[in-house]
């Protein structure tokens, strides 16, 4: 259970690490400094920025005493995140992207969700996916009440590091961030807290994140990305052998049914998709049936329909 925090600690450390975010840290600090719970500190760890991050942080912050900008060598996101941490003060820390942003409501429903529900120790909410210039929202992630660990390594419904609050003590137990991991080091570090203790992670039925997408968050590399994943669940086997084997199958089936979606969303060939959905099949049909049916079958339907409708048409009404 969480107690009344002492006047001078605040409940929620919300670490932001940044690299080259000159233009977008102010929008992120500012749905910090507006949450309704205010009982936070907010700590920017300039990872390197050979531009004007730090400024421009130092600037959104306003003399507001809650918030510390500490700059380092550049060494990556996950180093920067484990450096905040280190910092840190709050009994709940939680992660905000440089380029994202919060819901004024997100850390408040993130205490309600954490106090009301004492096994869980990770929490998560529901992320709104962007353009650049968090102007014009699309589709919304799945709310997902309890994480297993097959779904958390196949599709991380999670989404993003700025969708994530943990319980200090769960930080004590499973260790930071993987600072070796270039690939979903988020995504393995919640895992490993799944794989590794009795914690659950659970989600909350509301948009709490604003995130924004790029043309190189679609890159084509997709065997790329599959070398990135497979050196996250090898990270995560690591601690927990036994756990990962037992969970590889639904979550492998899980991962190339996102591989099927991502190439056709960016205009690959049908063949190359029907690949990946049929390797998916073979690692475990029931996973696709039972997470994500509809999801299944929409797939299957972009991969059949990519020949006759228009790439644009198909990718706004199969794939999102």
């Amino acid at each position: 259970m969480l107690t009344p925090a002492p006047q001078h600690q605040p409940l929620f450390t919300v670490v932001m690490p940044a690299y080259r975010a000159a233009a977008t840290i102010g929008t992120a600090i500012a749905s910090v400094l507006n949450q309704t719970e205010t009982r936070f500190e907010l700590i920017v760890i300039d990872d390197g920025s050979p531009d004007d991050t730090a400024t421009m942080a130092l600037a959104a912050a306003a003399g507001d005493k809650r918030v510390r900008v500490i700059r380092q060598e550049n060494a990556g996101p996950a180093t920067a995140r484990n450096h905040g941490i280190a910092r840190s003060t709050g009994r709940l820390i939680a992660f905000l992207d440089a380029d994202d942003r919060w819901a004024p409501d997100a850390l408040a429903l993130h205490r309600d969700h954490l106090k009301r529900v004492p096994p869980v120790g990770v929490s998560f909410g529901r992320v709104r996916f962007h353009d650049p210039a968090l102007t014009v929202g699309g589709r919304v992630s799945a709310h997902v009440r309890t994480l297993s660990l097959a779904r958390s390594i196949g599709e991380n419904p999670i989404c993003t590091t700025s969708n994530l609050v943990a319980r200090r003590e769960v930080f004590d137990r499973v260790g930071g961030f993987n600072p070796v991991l270039t690939h979903a080091e988020d995504q393995e570090w919640v895992a490993r807290v799944l794989a590794t203790t009795r914690w659950d992670v659970c989600g909350i039925d509301a948009v709490l994140v604003d995130y924004r997408t790029s043309v190189g968050g679609l890159s084509a590399d997709l065997a790329g990305m599959r070398q990135g994943w497979r050196a996250m669940i090898e990270s995560v086997r690591v601690h927990a052998p036994a756990q990962v084997a037992n969970a590889e199958a639904e979550a492998s089936a899980l991962f190339e049914r996102y591989l099927a979606r991502r190439a056709l969303r960016i205009g690959q060939p049908p063949v190359q998709a029907l690949c990946h959905l049929w390797k998916a099949m073979r690692h475990s049909p029931l996973a696709l049936l039972t997470h994500g049916p509809k999801r299944t079958l929409l797939t299957a339907a972009g991969i059949c329909a990519v020949a006759i409708l228009p790439p644009a048409l198909l990718r706004t009404a199969i794939v999102r």
